[in-house]
């Protein structure tokens, strides 16, 4: 019998994983990050003032690093990720298994020196050649795949009612930090791409196929075009108040998921 891991069906993965066959996830989030203890911690800190919060352990190796929260009788996913290799088999799992959203929080390079050094996008597409985006969308065009425009729409009004200063556009994904060169960030900018970062593009591609609703909300960090990268001494003195920001992201993509 000839059979392609993407023929596997979401009964057939739950029973290999050991999970019940009833078993549903409503969202995911994703955190486009390294550090994955610190911000399991800090999502987990915030989560209070959302109503009953349960954890709720998964069993198998595979599923380890998922953090897997039960909010209000809502089941989310919650992975920490750096880049899209694994990210695209955690999403692709979670969409199956039932996802309604799917949300990237994250951080980026900035491109555009008009931006304001607390600038968050949400963007409309992000361009990339990585596999885990191509292998999922093979039909977008110019390398550019898309996120879904209610969703965003609805992120980008909500973070704007919260007081950041929002802004919306094409991003550019690239998982390879440290090949970058300066040509490659002239480039970007020249082209219109709001800022650099590793998981945006994975994330559209993957939803698109699996049919769930994605958006992203990416925070510059580190403005490139502009020559500041993270040791830079102005990326320090800000790093405070970025982390502050984050609790906000955190409250908007949970809010967008409970009223699903």
């Amino acid at each position: 019998m000839q059979c392609m891991y993407h023929k596997i069906t979401a009964s057939q993965h739950k029973k290999y994983f050991g999970l019940p066959k009833n078993y549903r996830v409503d969202a995911c989030i994703v955190y486009g990050a390294y550090s994955r203890r610190a911000y399991q911690k800090l999502f987990l800190k915030n989560l209070k003032k959302f109503g009953t919060v349960k954890i709720e352990r998964l069993s198998h190796d595979f599923l380890a690093d998922i953090l897997s929260l039960n909010i209000n009788g809502k089941r989310i996913w919650f992975m920490v990720e750096y880049g899209g290799a694994k990210l695209c088999e955690f999403l692709h799992l979670g969409s199956l298994f039932g996802s309604r959203a799917n949300i990237l929080i994250g951080t980026c390079g900035g491109l555009q020196k008009a931006s304001s050094e607390f600038s968050v996008i949400v963007p409309s597409a992000s361009y990339s050649t990585e596999s885990s985006a191509h292998m999922y969308d093979r039909a977008a065009k110019n390398n550019l795949f898309v996120s879904n425009s209610n969703l965003s729409k609805n992120i980008f009004r909500d973070l704007r009612a919260n007081d950041i200063q929002t802004i919306t556009g094409e991003t550019v994904t690239c998982q390879a930090m440290l090949a970058e060169t300066w040509s490659d960030v002239i480039g970007w900018s020249r082209r219109g791409f709001l800022g650099v970062e590793m998981e945006a593009a994975t994330v559209f591609a993957v939803s698109k196929q699996l049919r769930v609703p994605s958006a992203a909300i990416l925070q510059i960090a580190d403005n490139l075009i502009a020559k500041e990268t993270v040791d830079s001494e102005s990326y320090l003195k800000k790093r405070k108040k970025l982390k502050k920001m984050k609790i906000v992201f955190f409250k908007v993509a949970i809010e967008q998921i409970l009223k699903k």
